[in-house]
């Protein structure tokens, strides 16, 4: 039985307790309530439910490539070298064996990886340090490109908005879709690796793929900010009707039900601060690894890549020039897996500059060989490292040398700027400020509104004995 005194005591502790409530114009941290179009992101009345449904795909789409097999089986190889590759993943995961499909077709078969029975695990790569090139490329297995072919891969095989994607599909894009795979749920090494098992070791195809990989995800990355834009300008709308009937609001009532609301937006925008956070950082390592890739593949900086651009996964680019890991450069440890073996470089071509003679010794009173016509190319026998003359193969088995003076020298193929991995770049910046900042900047404004008062009452609710914070909480005493 209570005291007159106790009761009394009580009685003032549970005025306080509702004078505190009061005083902040509703509930506190813990009395949140989600009214119909203003609850939390899974609340199915939330009136931004519309704008909030495709960033949600795109987790889930994610969160899949995260537990799919073949990222899990890149996570154990990376653990345990490549042997695991060839061998345990065989058994772990199911992806190949017996009989087992072929792969890319004329491409030498993989031990343990399809392409007729089964075979012995190869062993770890020399050299040490990362997972053995060999173990990359038995990913670019027959099962395994299959495999990867049926995953849902914005960009790769999902157009950017999630729809179908047209066009011919095959091996090349099964190879594009490991390579994400490996991206998000590897490291940037073992996707130079694969990537560099992919271009048979030759580092011009090996830096261009990387960037058209970039290029698969430029679209991507600017419909998650199309996405997040609409998400972000929903919430402000809802924002900025909370704040216009909370300065119209005549009564108490009114307030305390407009409370309610800004509670519920509140967490709703928490959620979404963490929903678009995520997507953006599945291509922000995106971005890290097709800048670092590319960086490698050139043995330069991530600011020569980015071209002056801030990176997406950093809050500064790296002036350091990187190197390809030794698996990846090692003869030895080559898995051919490309179906164009890379060309050995040879000696240096040459044009005519003009009609000139081509000598049997390389001096001016040589004996004339034969005449070469103003723009003819020809193959040099070697490189004359600056030399004032330059033997060449004159066809029909002859040879002769010429003036360096007279000739050009025929440049190869020259590498295009990364500029697919810059557009991505830039377009995942985009889409962190039109999305998780201007959410945050949101959220900010809405805490902000409650004002001092709030702050304070929470201040002094701590004092109250624990059933007088049960009540000012909105929670039954003694719970």
């Amino acid at each position: 039985m209570i005291s007159l005194r106790n009761g009394s005591r009580a009685a003032r502790g549970a005025g306080l307790a509702l004078a505190l409530l009061a005083a902040v114009g509703g509930p506190l941290p813990g009395a949140a309530m989600s009214m119909p179009g203003f609850g939390g992101g899974n609340d199915k009345n939330d009136a931004c439910a519309a704008e909030r449904a495709p960033i949600l795909e795109r987790k889930r789409q994610y969160d899949a490539l995260r537990r799919s097999q073949i990222a899990s089986a890149v996570g154990e190889g990376l653990k345990k070298g490549a042997v695991f590759f060839a061998g345990a993943m065989l058994d772990k995961y199911g992806m190949g064996g017996g009989g087992g499909g072929g792969g890319i077709p004329g491409m030498p078969s993989i031990p343990g990886f399809g392409g007729g029975g089964r075979a012995p695990a190869p062993a770890s790569a020399p050299g040490g340090g990362i997972p053995g090139f060999g173990g990359m490329g038995a990913l670019l297995s027959g099962s395994n490109l299959a495999a990867a072919g049926r995953l849902q891969i914005p960009g790769v095989t999902l157009a950017a908005n999630g729809g179908a994607l047209g066009g011919a599909g095959g091996d090349t894009r099964a190879i594009a879709a490991i390579a994400v795979v490996v991206a998000i749920a590897g490291t940037v090494e073992a996707y130079v690796q694969l990537k560099a098992a992919a271009a048979n070791g030759d580092r011009f195809r090996l830096a261009q793929s990387i960037d058209d990989d970039a290029g698969l995800q430029v679209d991507v990355s600017r419909t998650i900010d199309a996405e997040e834009q609409a998400l972000a300008a929903c919430r402000a709308r809802q924002v900025a009707d909370l704040h216009t009937h909370l300065a119209s609001a005549s009564n108490d009532s009114d307030r305390r039900a407009l409370s309610h609301q800004r509670s519920g937006i509140e967490g709703a925008i928490k959620q979404d601060v963490d929903l678009t956070g995520g997507v953006v950082g599945q291509q922000a390592t995106l971005a890290k690894t097709f800048t670092q890739g590319r960086a490698m593949s050139e043995s330069r900086s991530e600011a020569d890549v980015l071209g002056g651009q801030a990176p997406a996964y950093e809050d500064k680019a790296s002036t350091t020039p990187l190197q390809l890991p030794a698996a990846a450069v090692n003869p030895n440890t080559v898995t051919q897996v490309s179906n164009t073996p890379a060309k050995p470089a040879g000696p240096p071509s040459f044009t005519t500059a003009r009609e000139v003679m081509a000598r049997a010794t390389p001096t001016p009173r040589g004996k004339a060989v034969k005449p070469v016509a103003a723009g003819t190319t020809l193959q040099s026998l070697k490189d004359p490292a600056g030399g004032a003359w330059v033997q060449l193969d004159l066809g029909g088995g002859s040879t002769g040398y010429v003036r360096a003076a007279d000739l050009t020298r025929v440049r190869g193929p020259t590498l295009a700027a990364p500029n697919n991995i810059r557009e991505h770049n830039k377009a995942v910046l985009a889409a962190r400020s039109d999305g998780p900042d201007r959410l945050k900047t949101l959220l900010t404004d809405v805490q902000a509104r409650r004002g001092g008062r709030h702050m304070l009452a929470e201040a002094m609710i701590q004092f109250l004995p624990r059933w007088g914070r049960a009540i000012a909480y909105g929670r039954r005493a003694g719970r």
